[in-house]
């Protein structure tokens, strides 16, 4: 059993990677596909491409022969349009076995105080994302400067950190050995307490990753897409798409 998990992809965006997610959609054999969250943008279909309306049909299609469970993530709107739009279970959370061990799936918003925090507090959101905005326009497609301000940002830190050790506390609740999470677009692996935390960050990066567990392999690999080498498989036939394993 082959289990692809993704999330953060945020179709709609004009920073999304849609083209090496139709390419990993396409080539990459997997049994199960979990999509952790923010699959959307927003529910402004006018927004969507034709890559990322492509990408969709893709996951239409993988449905109909094989498992697809979509995760809500605060992006995404209401289940039961995600669950019509597509075809497929939508879920707050979701677990499934891996060699004997329990995986636990989260997007992870639910433990963000932060985000609620500033739901309640309007013009504190919009402070936000007035920031955020910015270093967007600013510095696309890399995101430098977004990053840089996410990582140089005391309250962004503790949201990080916060998730992370709730989302601990949860997969413990549950007896879980593993526990994905997303939301937060921080790229990252650890250990604690016997139990391995992941999030491979989010699909507007120029290296967007996603988790595979496979059960011919003893431990999850996080797999990180090199969007440099996205030129180079055009101009070769179908081979695979270029994956690099992240370090650390």
């Amino acid at each position: 059993m082959r289990t692809v998990i993704l999330g953060d992809v945020h179709l709609g965006s004009p920073l999304c990677r849609a083209e090496p997610l139709r390419a990993l959609l396409e080539e990459i054999p997997f049994d199960r596909l979990v999509l952790n969250g923010d699959i959307f943008d927003d529910l402004n279909f006018r927004r969507l491409s034709a890559p990322h309306w492509a990408v969709l049909e893709l996951v239409r299609r993988r449905a109909e022969n094989g498992e697809v469970v979509w995760i809500r993530g605060n992006h995404d709107g209401p289940a039961e349009v995600l669950r019509h739009l597509l075809g497929v279970p939508v879920e707050p959370e979701y677990s499934f076995p891996y060699r004997g061990r329990t995986v636990y799936v989260t997007h992870g918003d639910q433990f963000d105080r932060f985000q609620a925090s500033a739901r309640r507090m309007r013009r504190l959101r919009d402070l936000r994302d007035l920031f955020h905005g910015f270093a967007i326009w600013f510095d696309v497609p890399r995101k430098a400067a977004l990053q840089w301000l996410q990582r140089s940002n005391g309250v962004y830190a503790r949201a990080v950190d916060q998730v992370k050790r709730r989302a601990f506390a949860r997969a413990r609740e549950l007896g879980a050995s593993y526990v994905v999470t997303g939301h937060t677009h921080r790229r990252e692996t650890e250990t604690r307490g016997g139990i391995t935390y992941l999030n491979p960050s989010s699909w507007l990066t120029a290296y967007p990753a996603f988790i595979l567990f496979d059960d011919c392999e003893s431990e999850p690999r996080l797999v990180v897409l090199d969007a440099r080498l996205r030129h180079q498989r055009r101009r070769r036939r179908r081979g695979g798409v270029p994956f690099t394993v992240a370090k650390g």
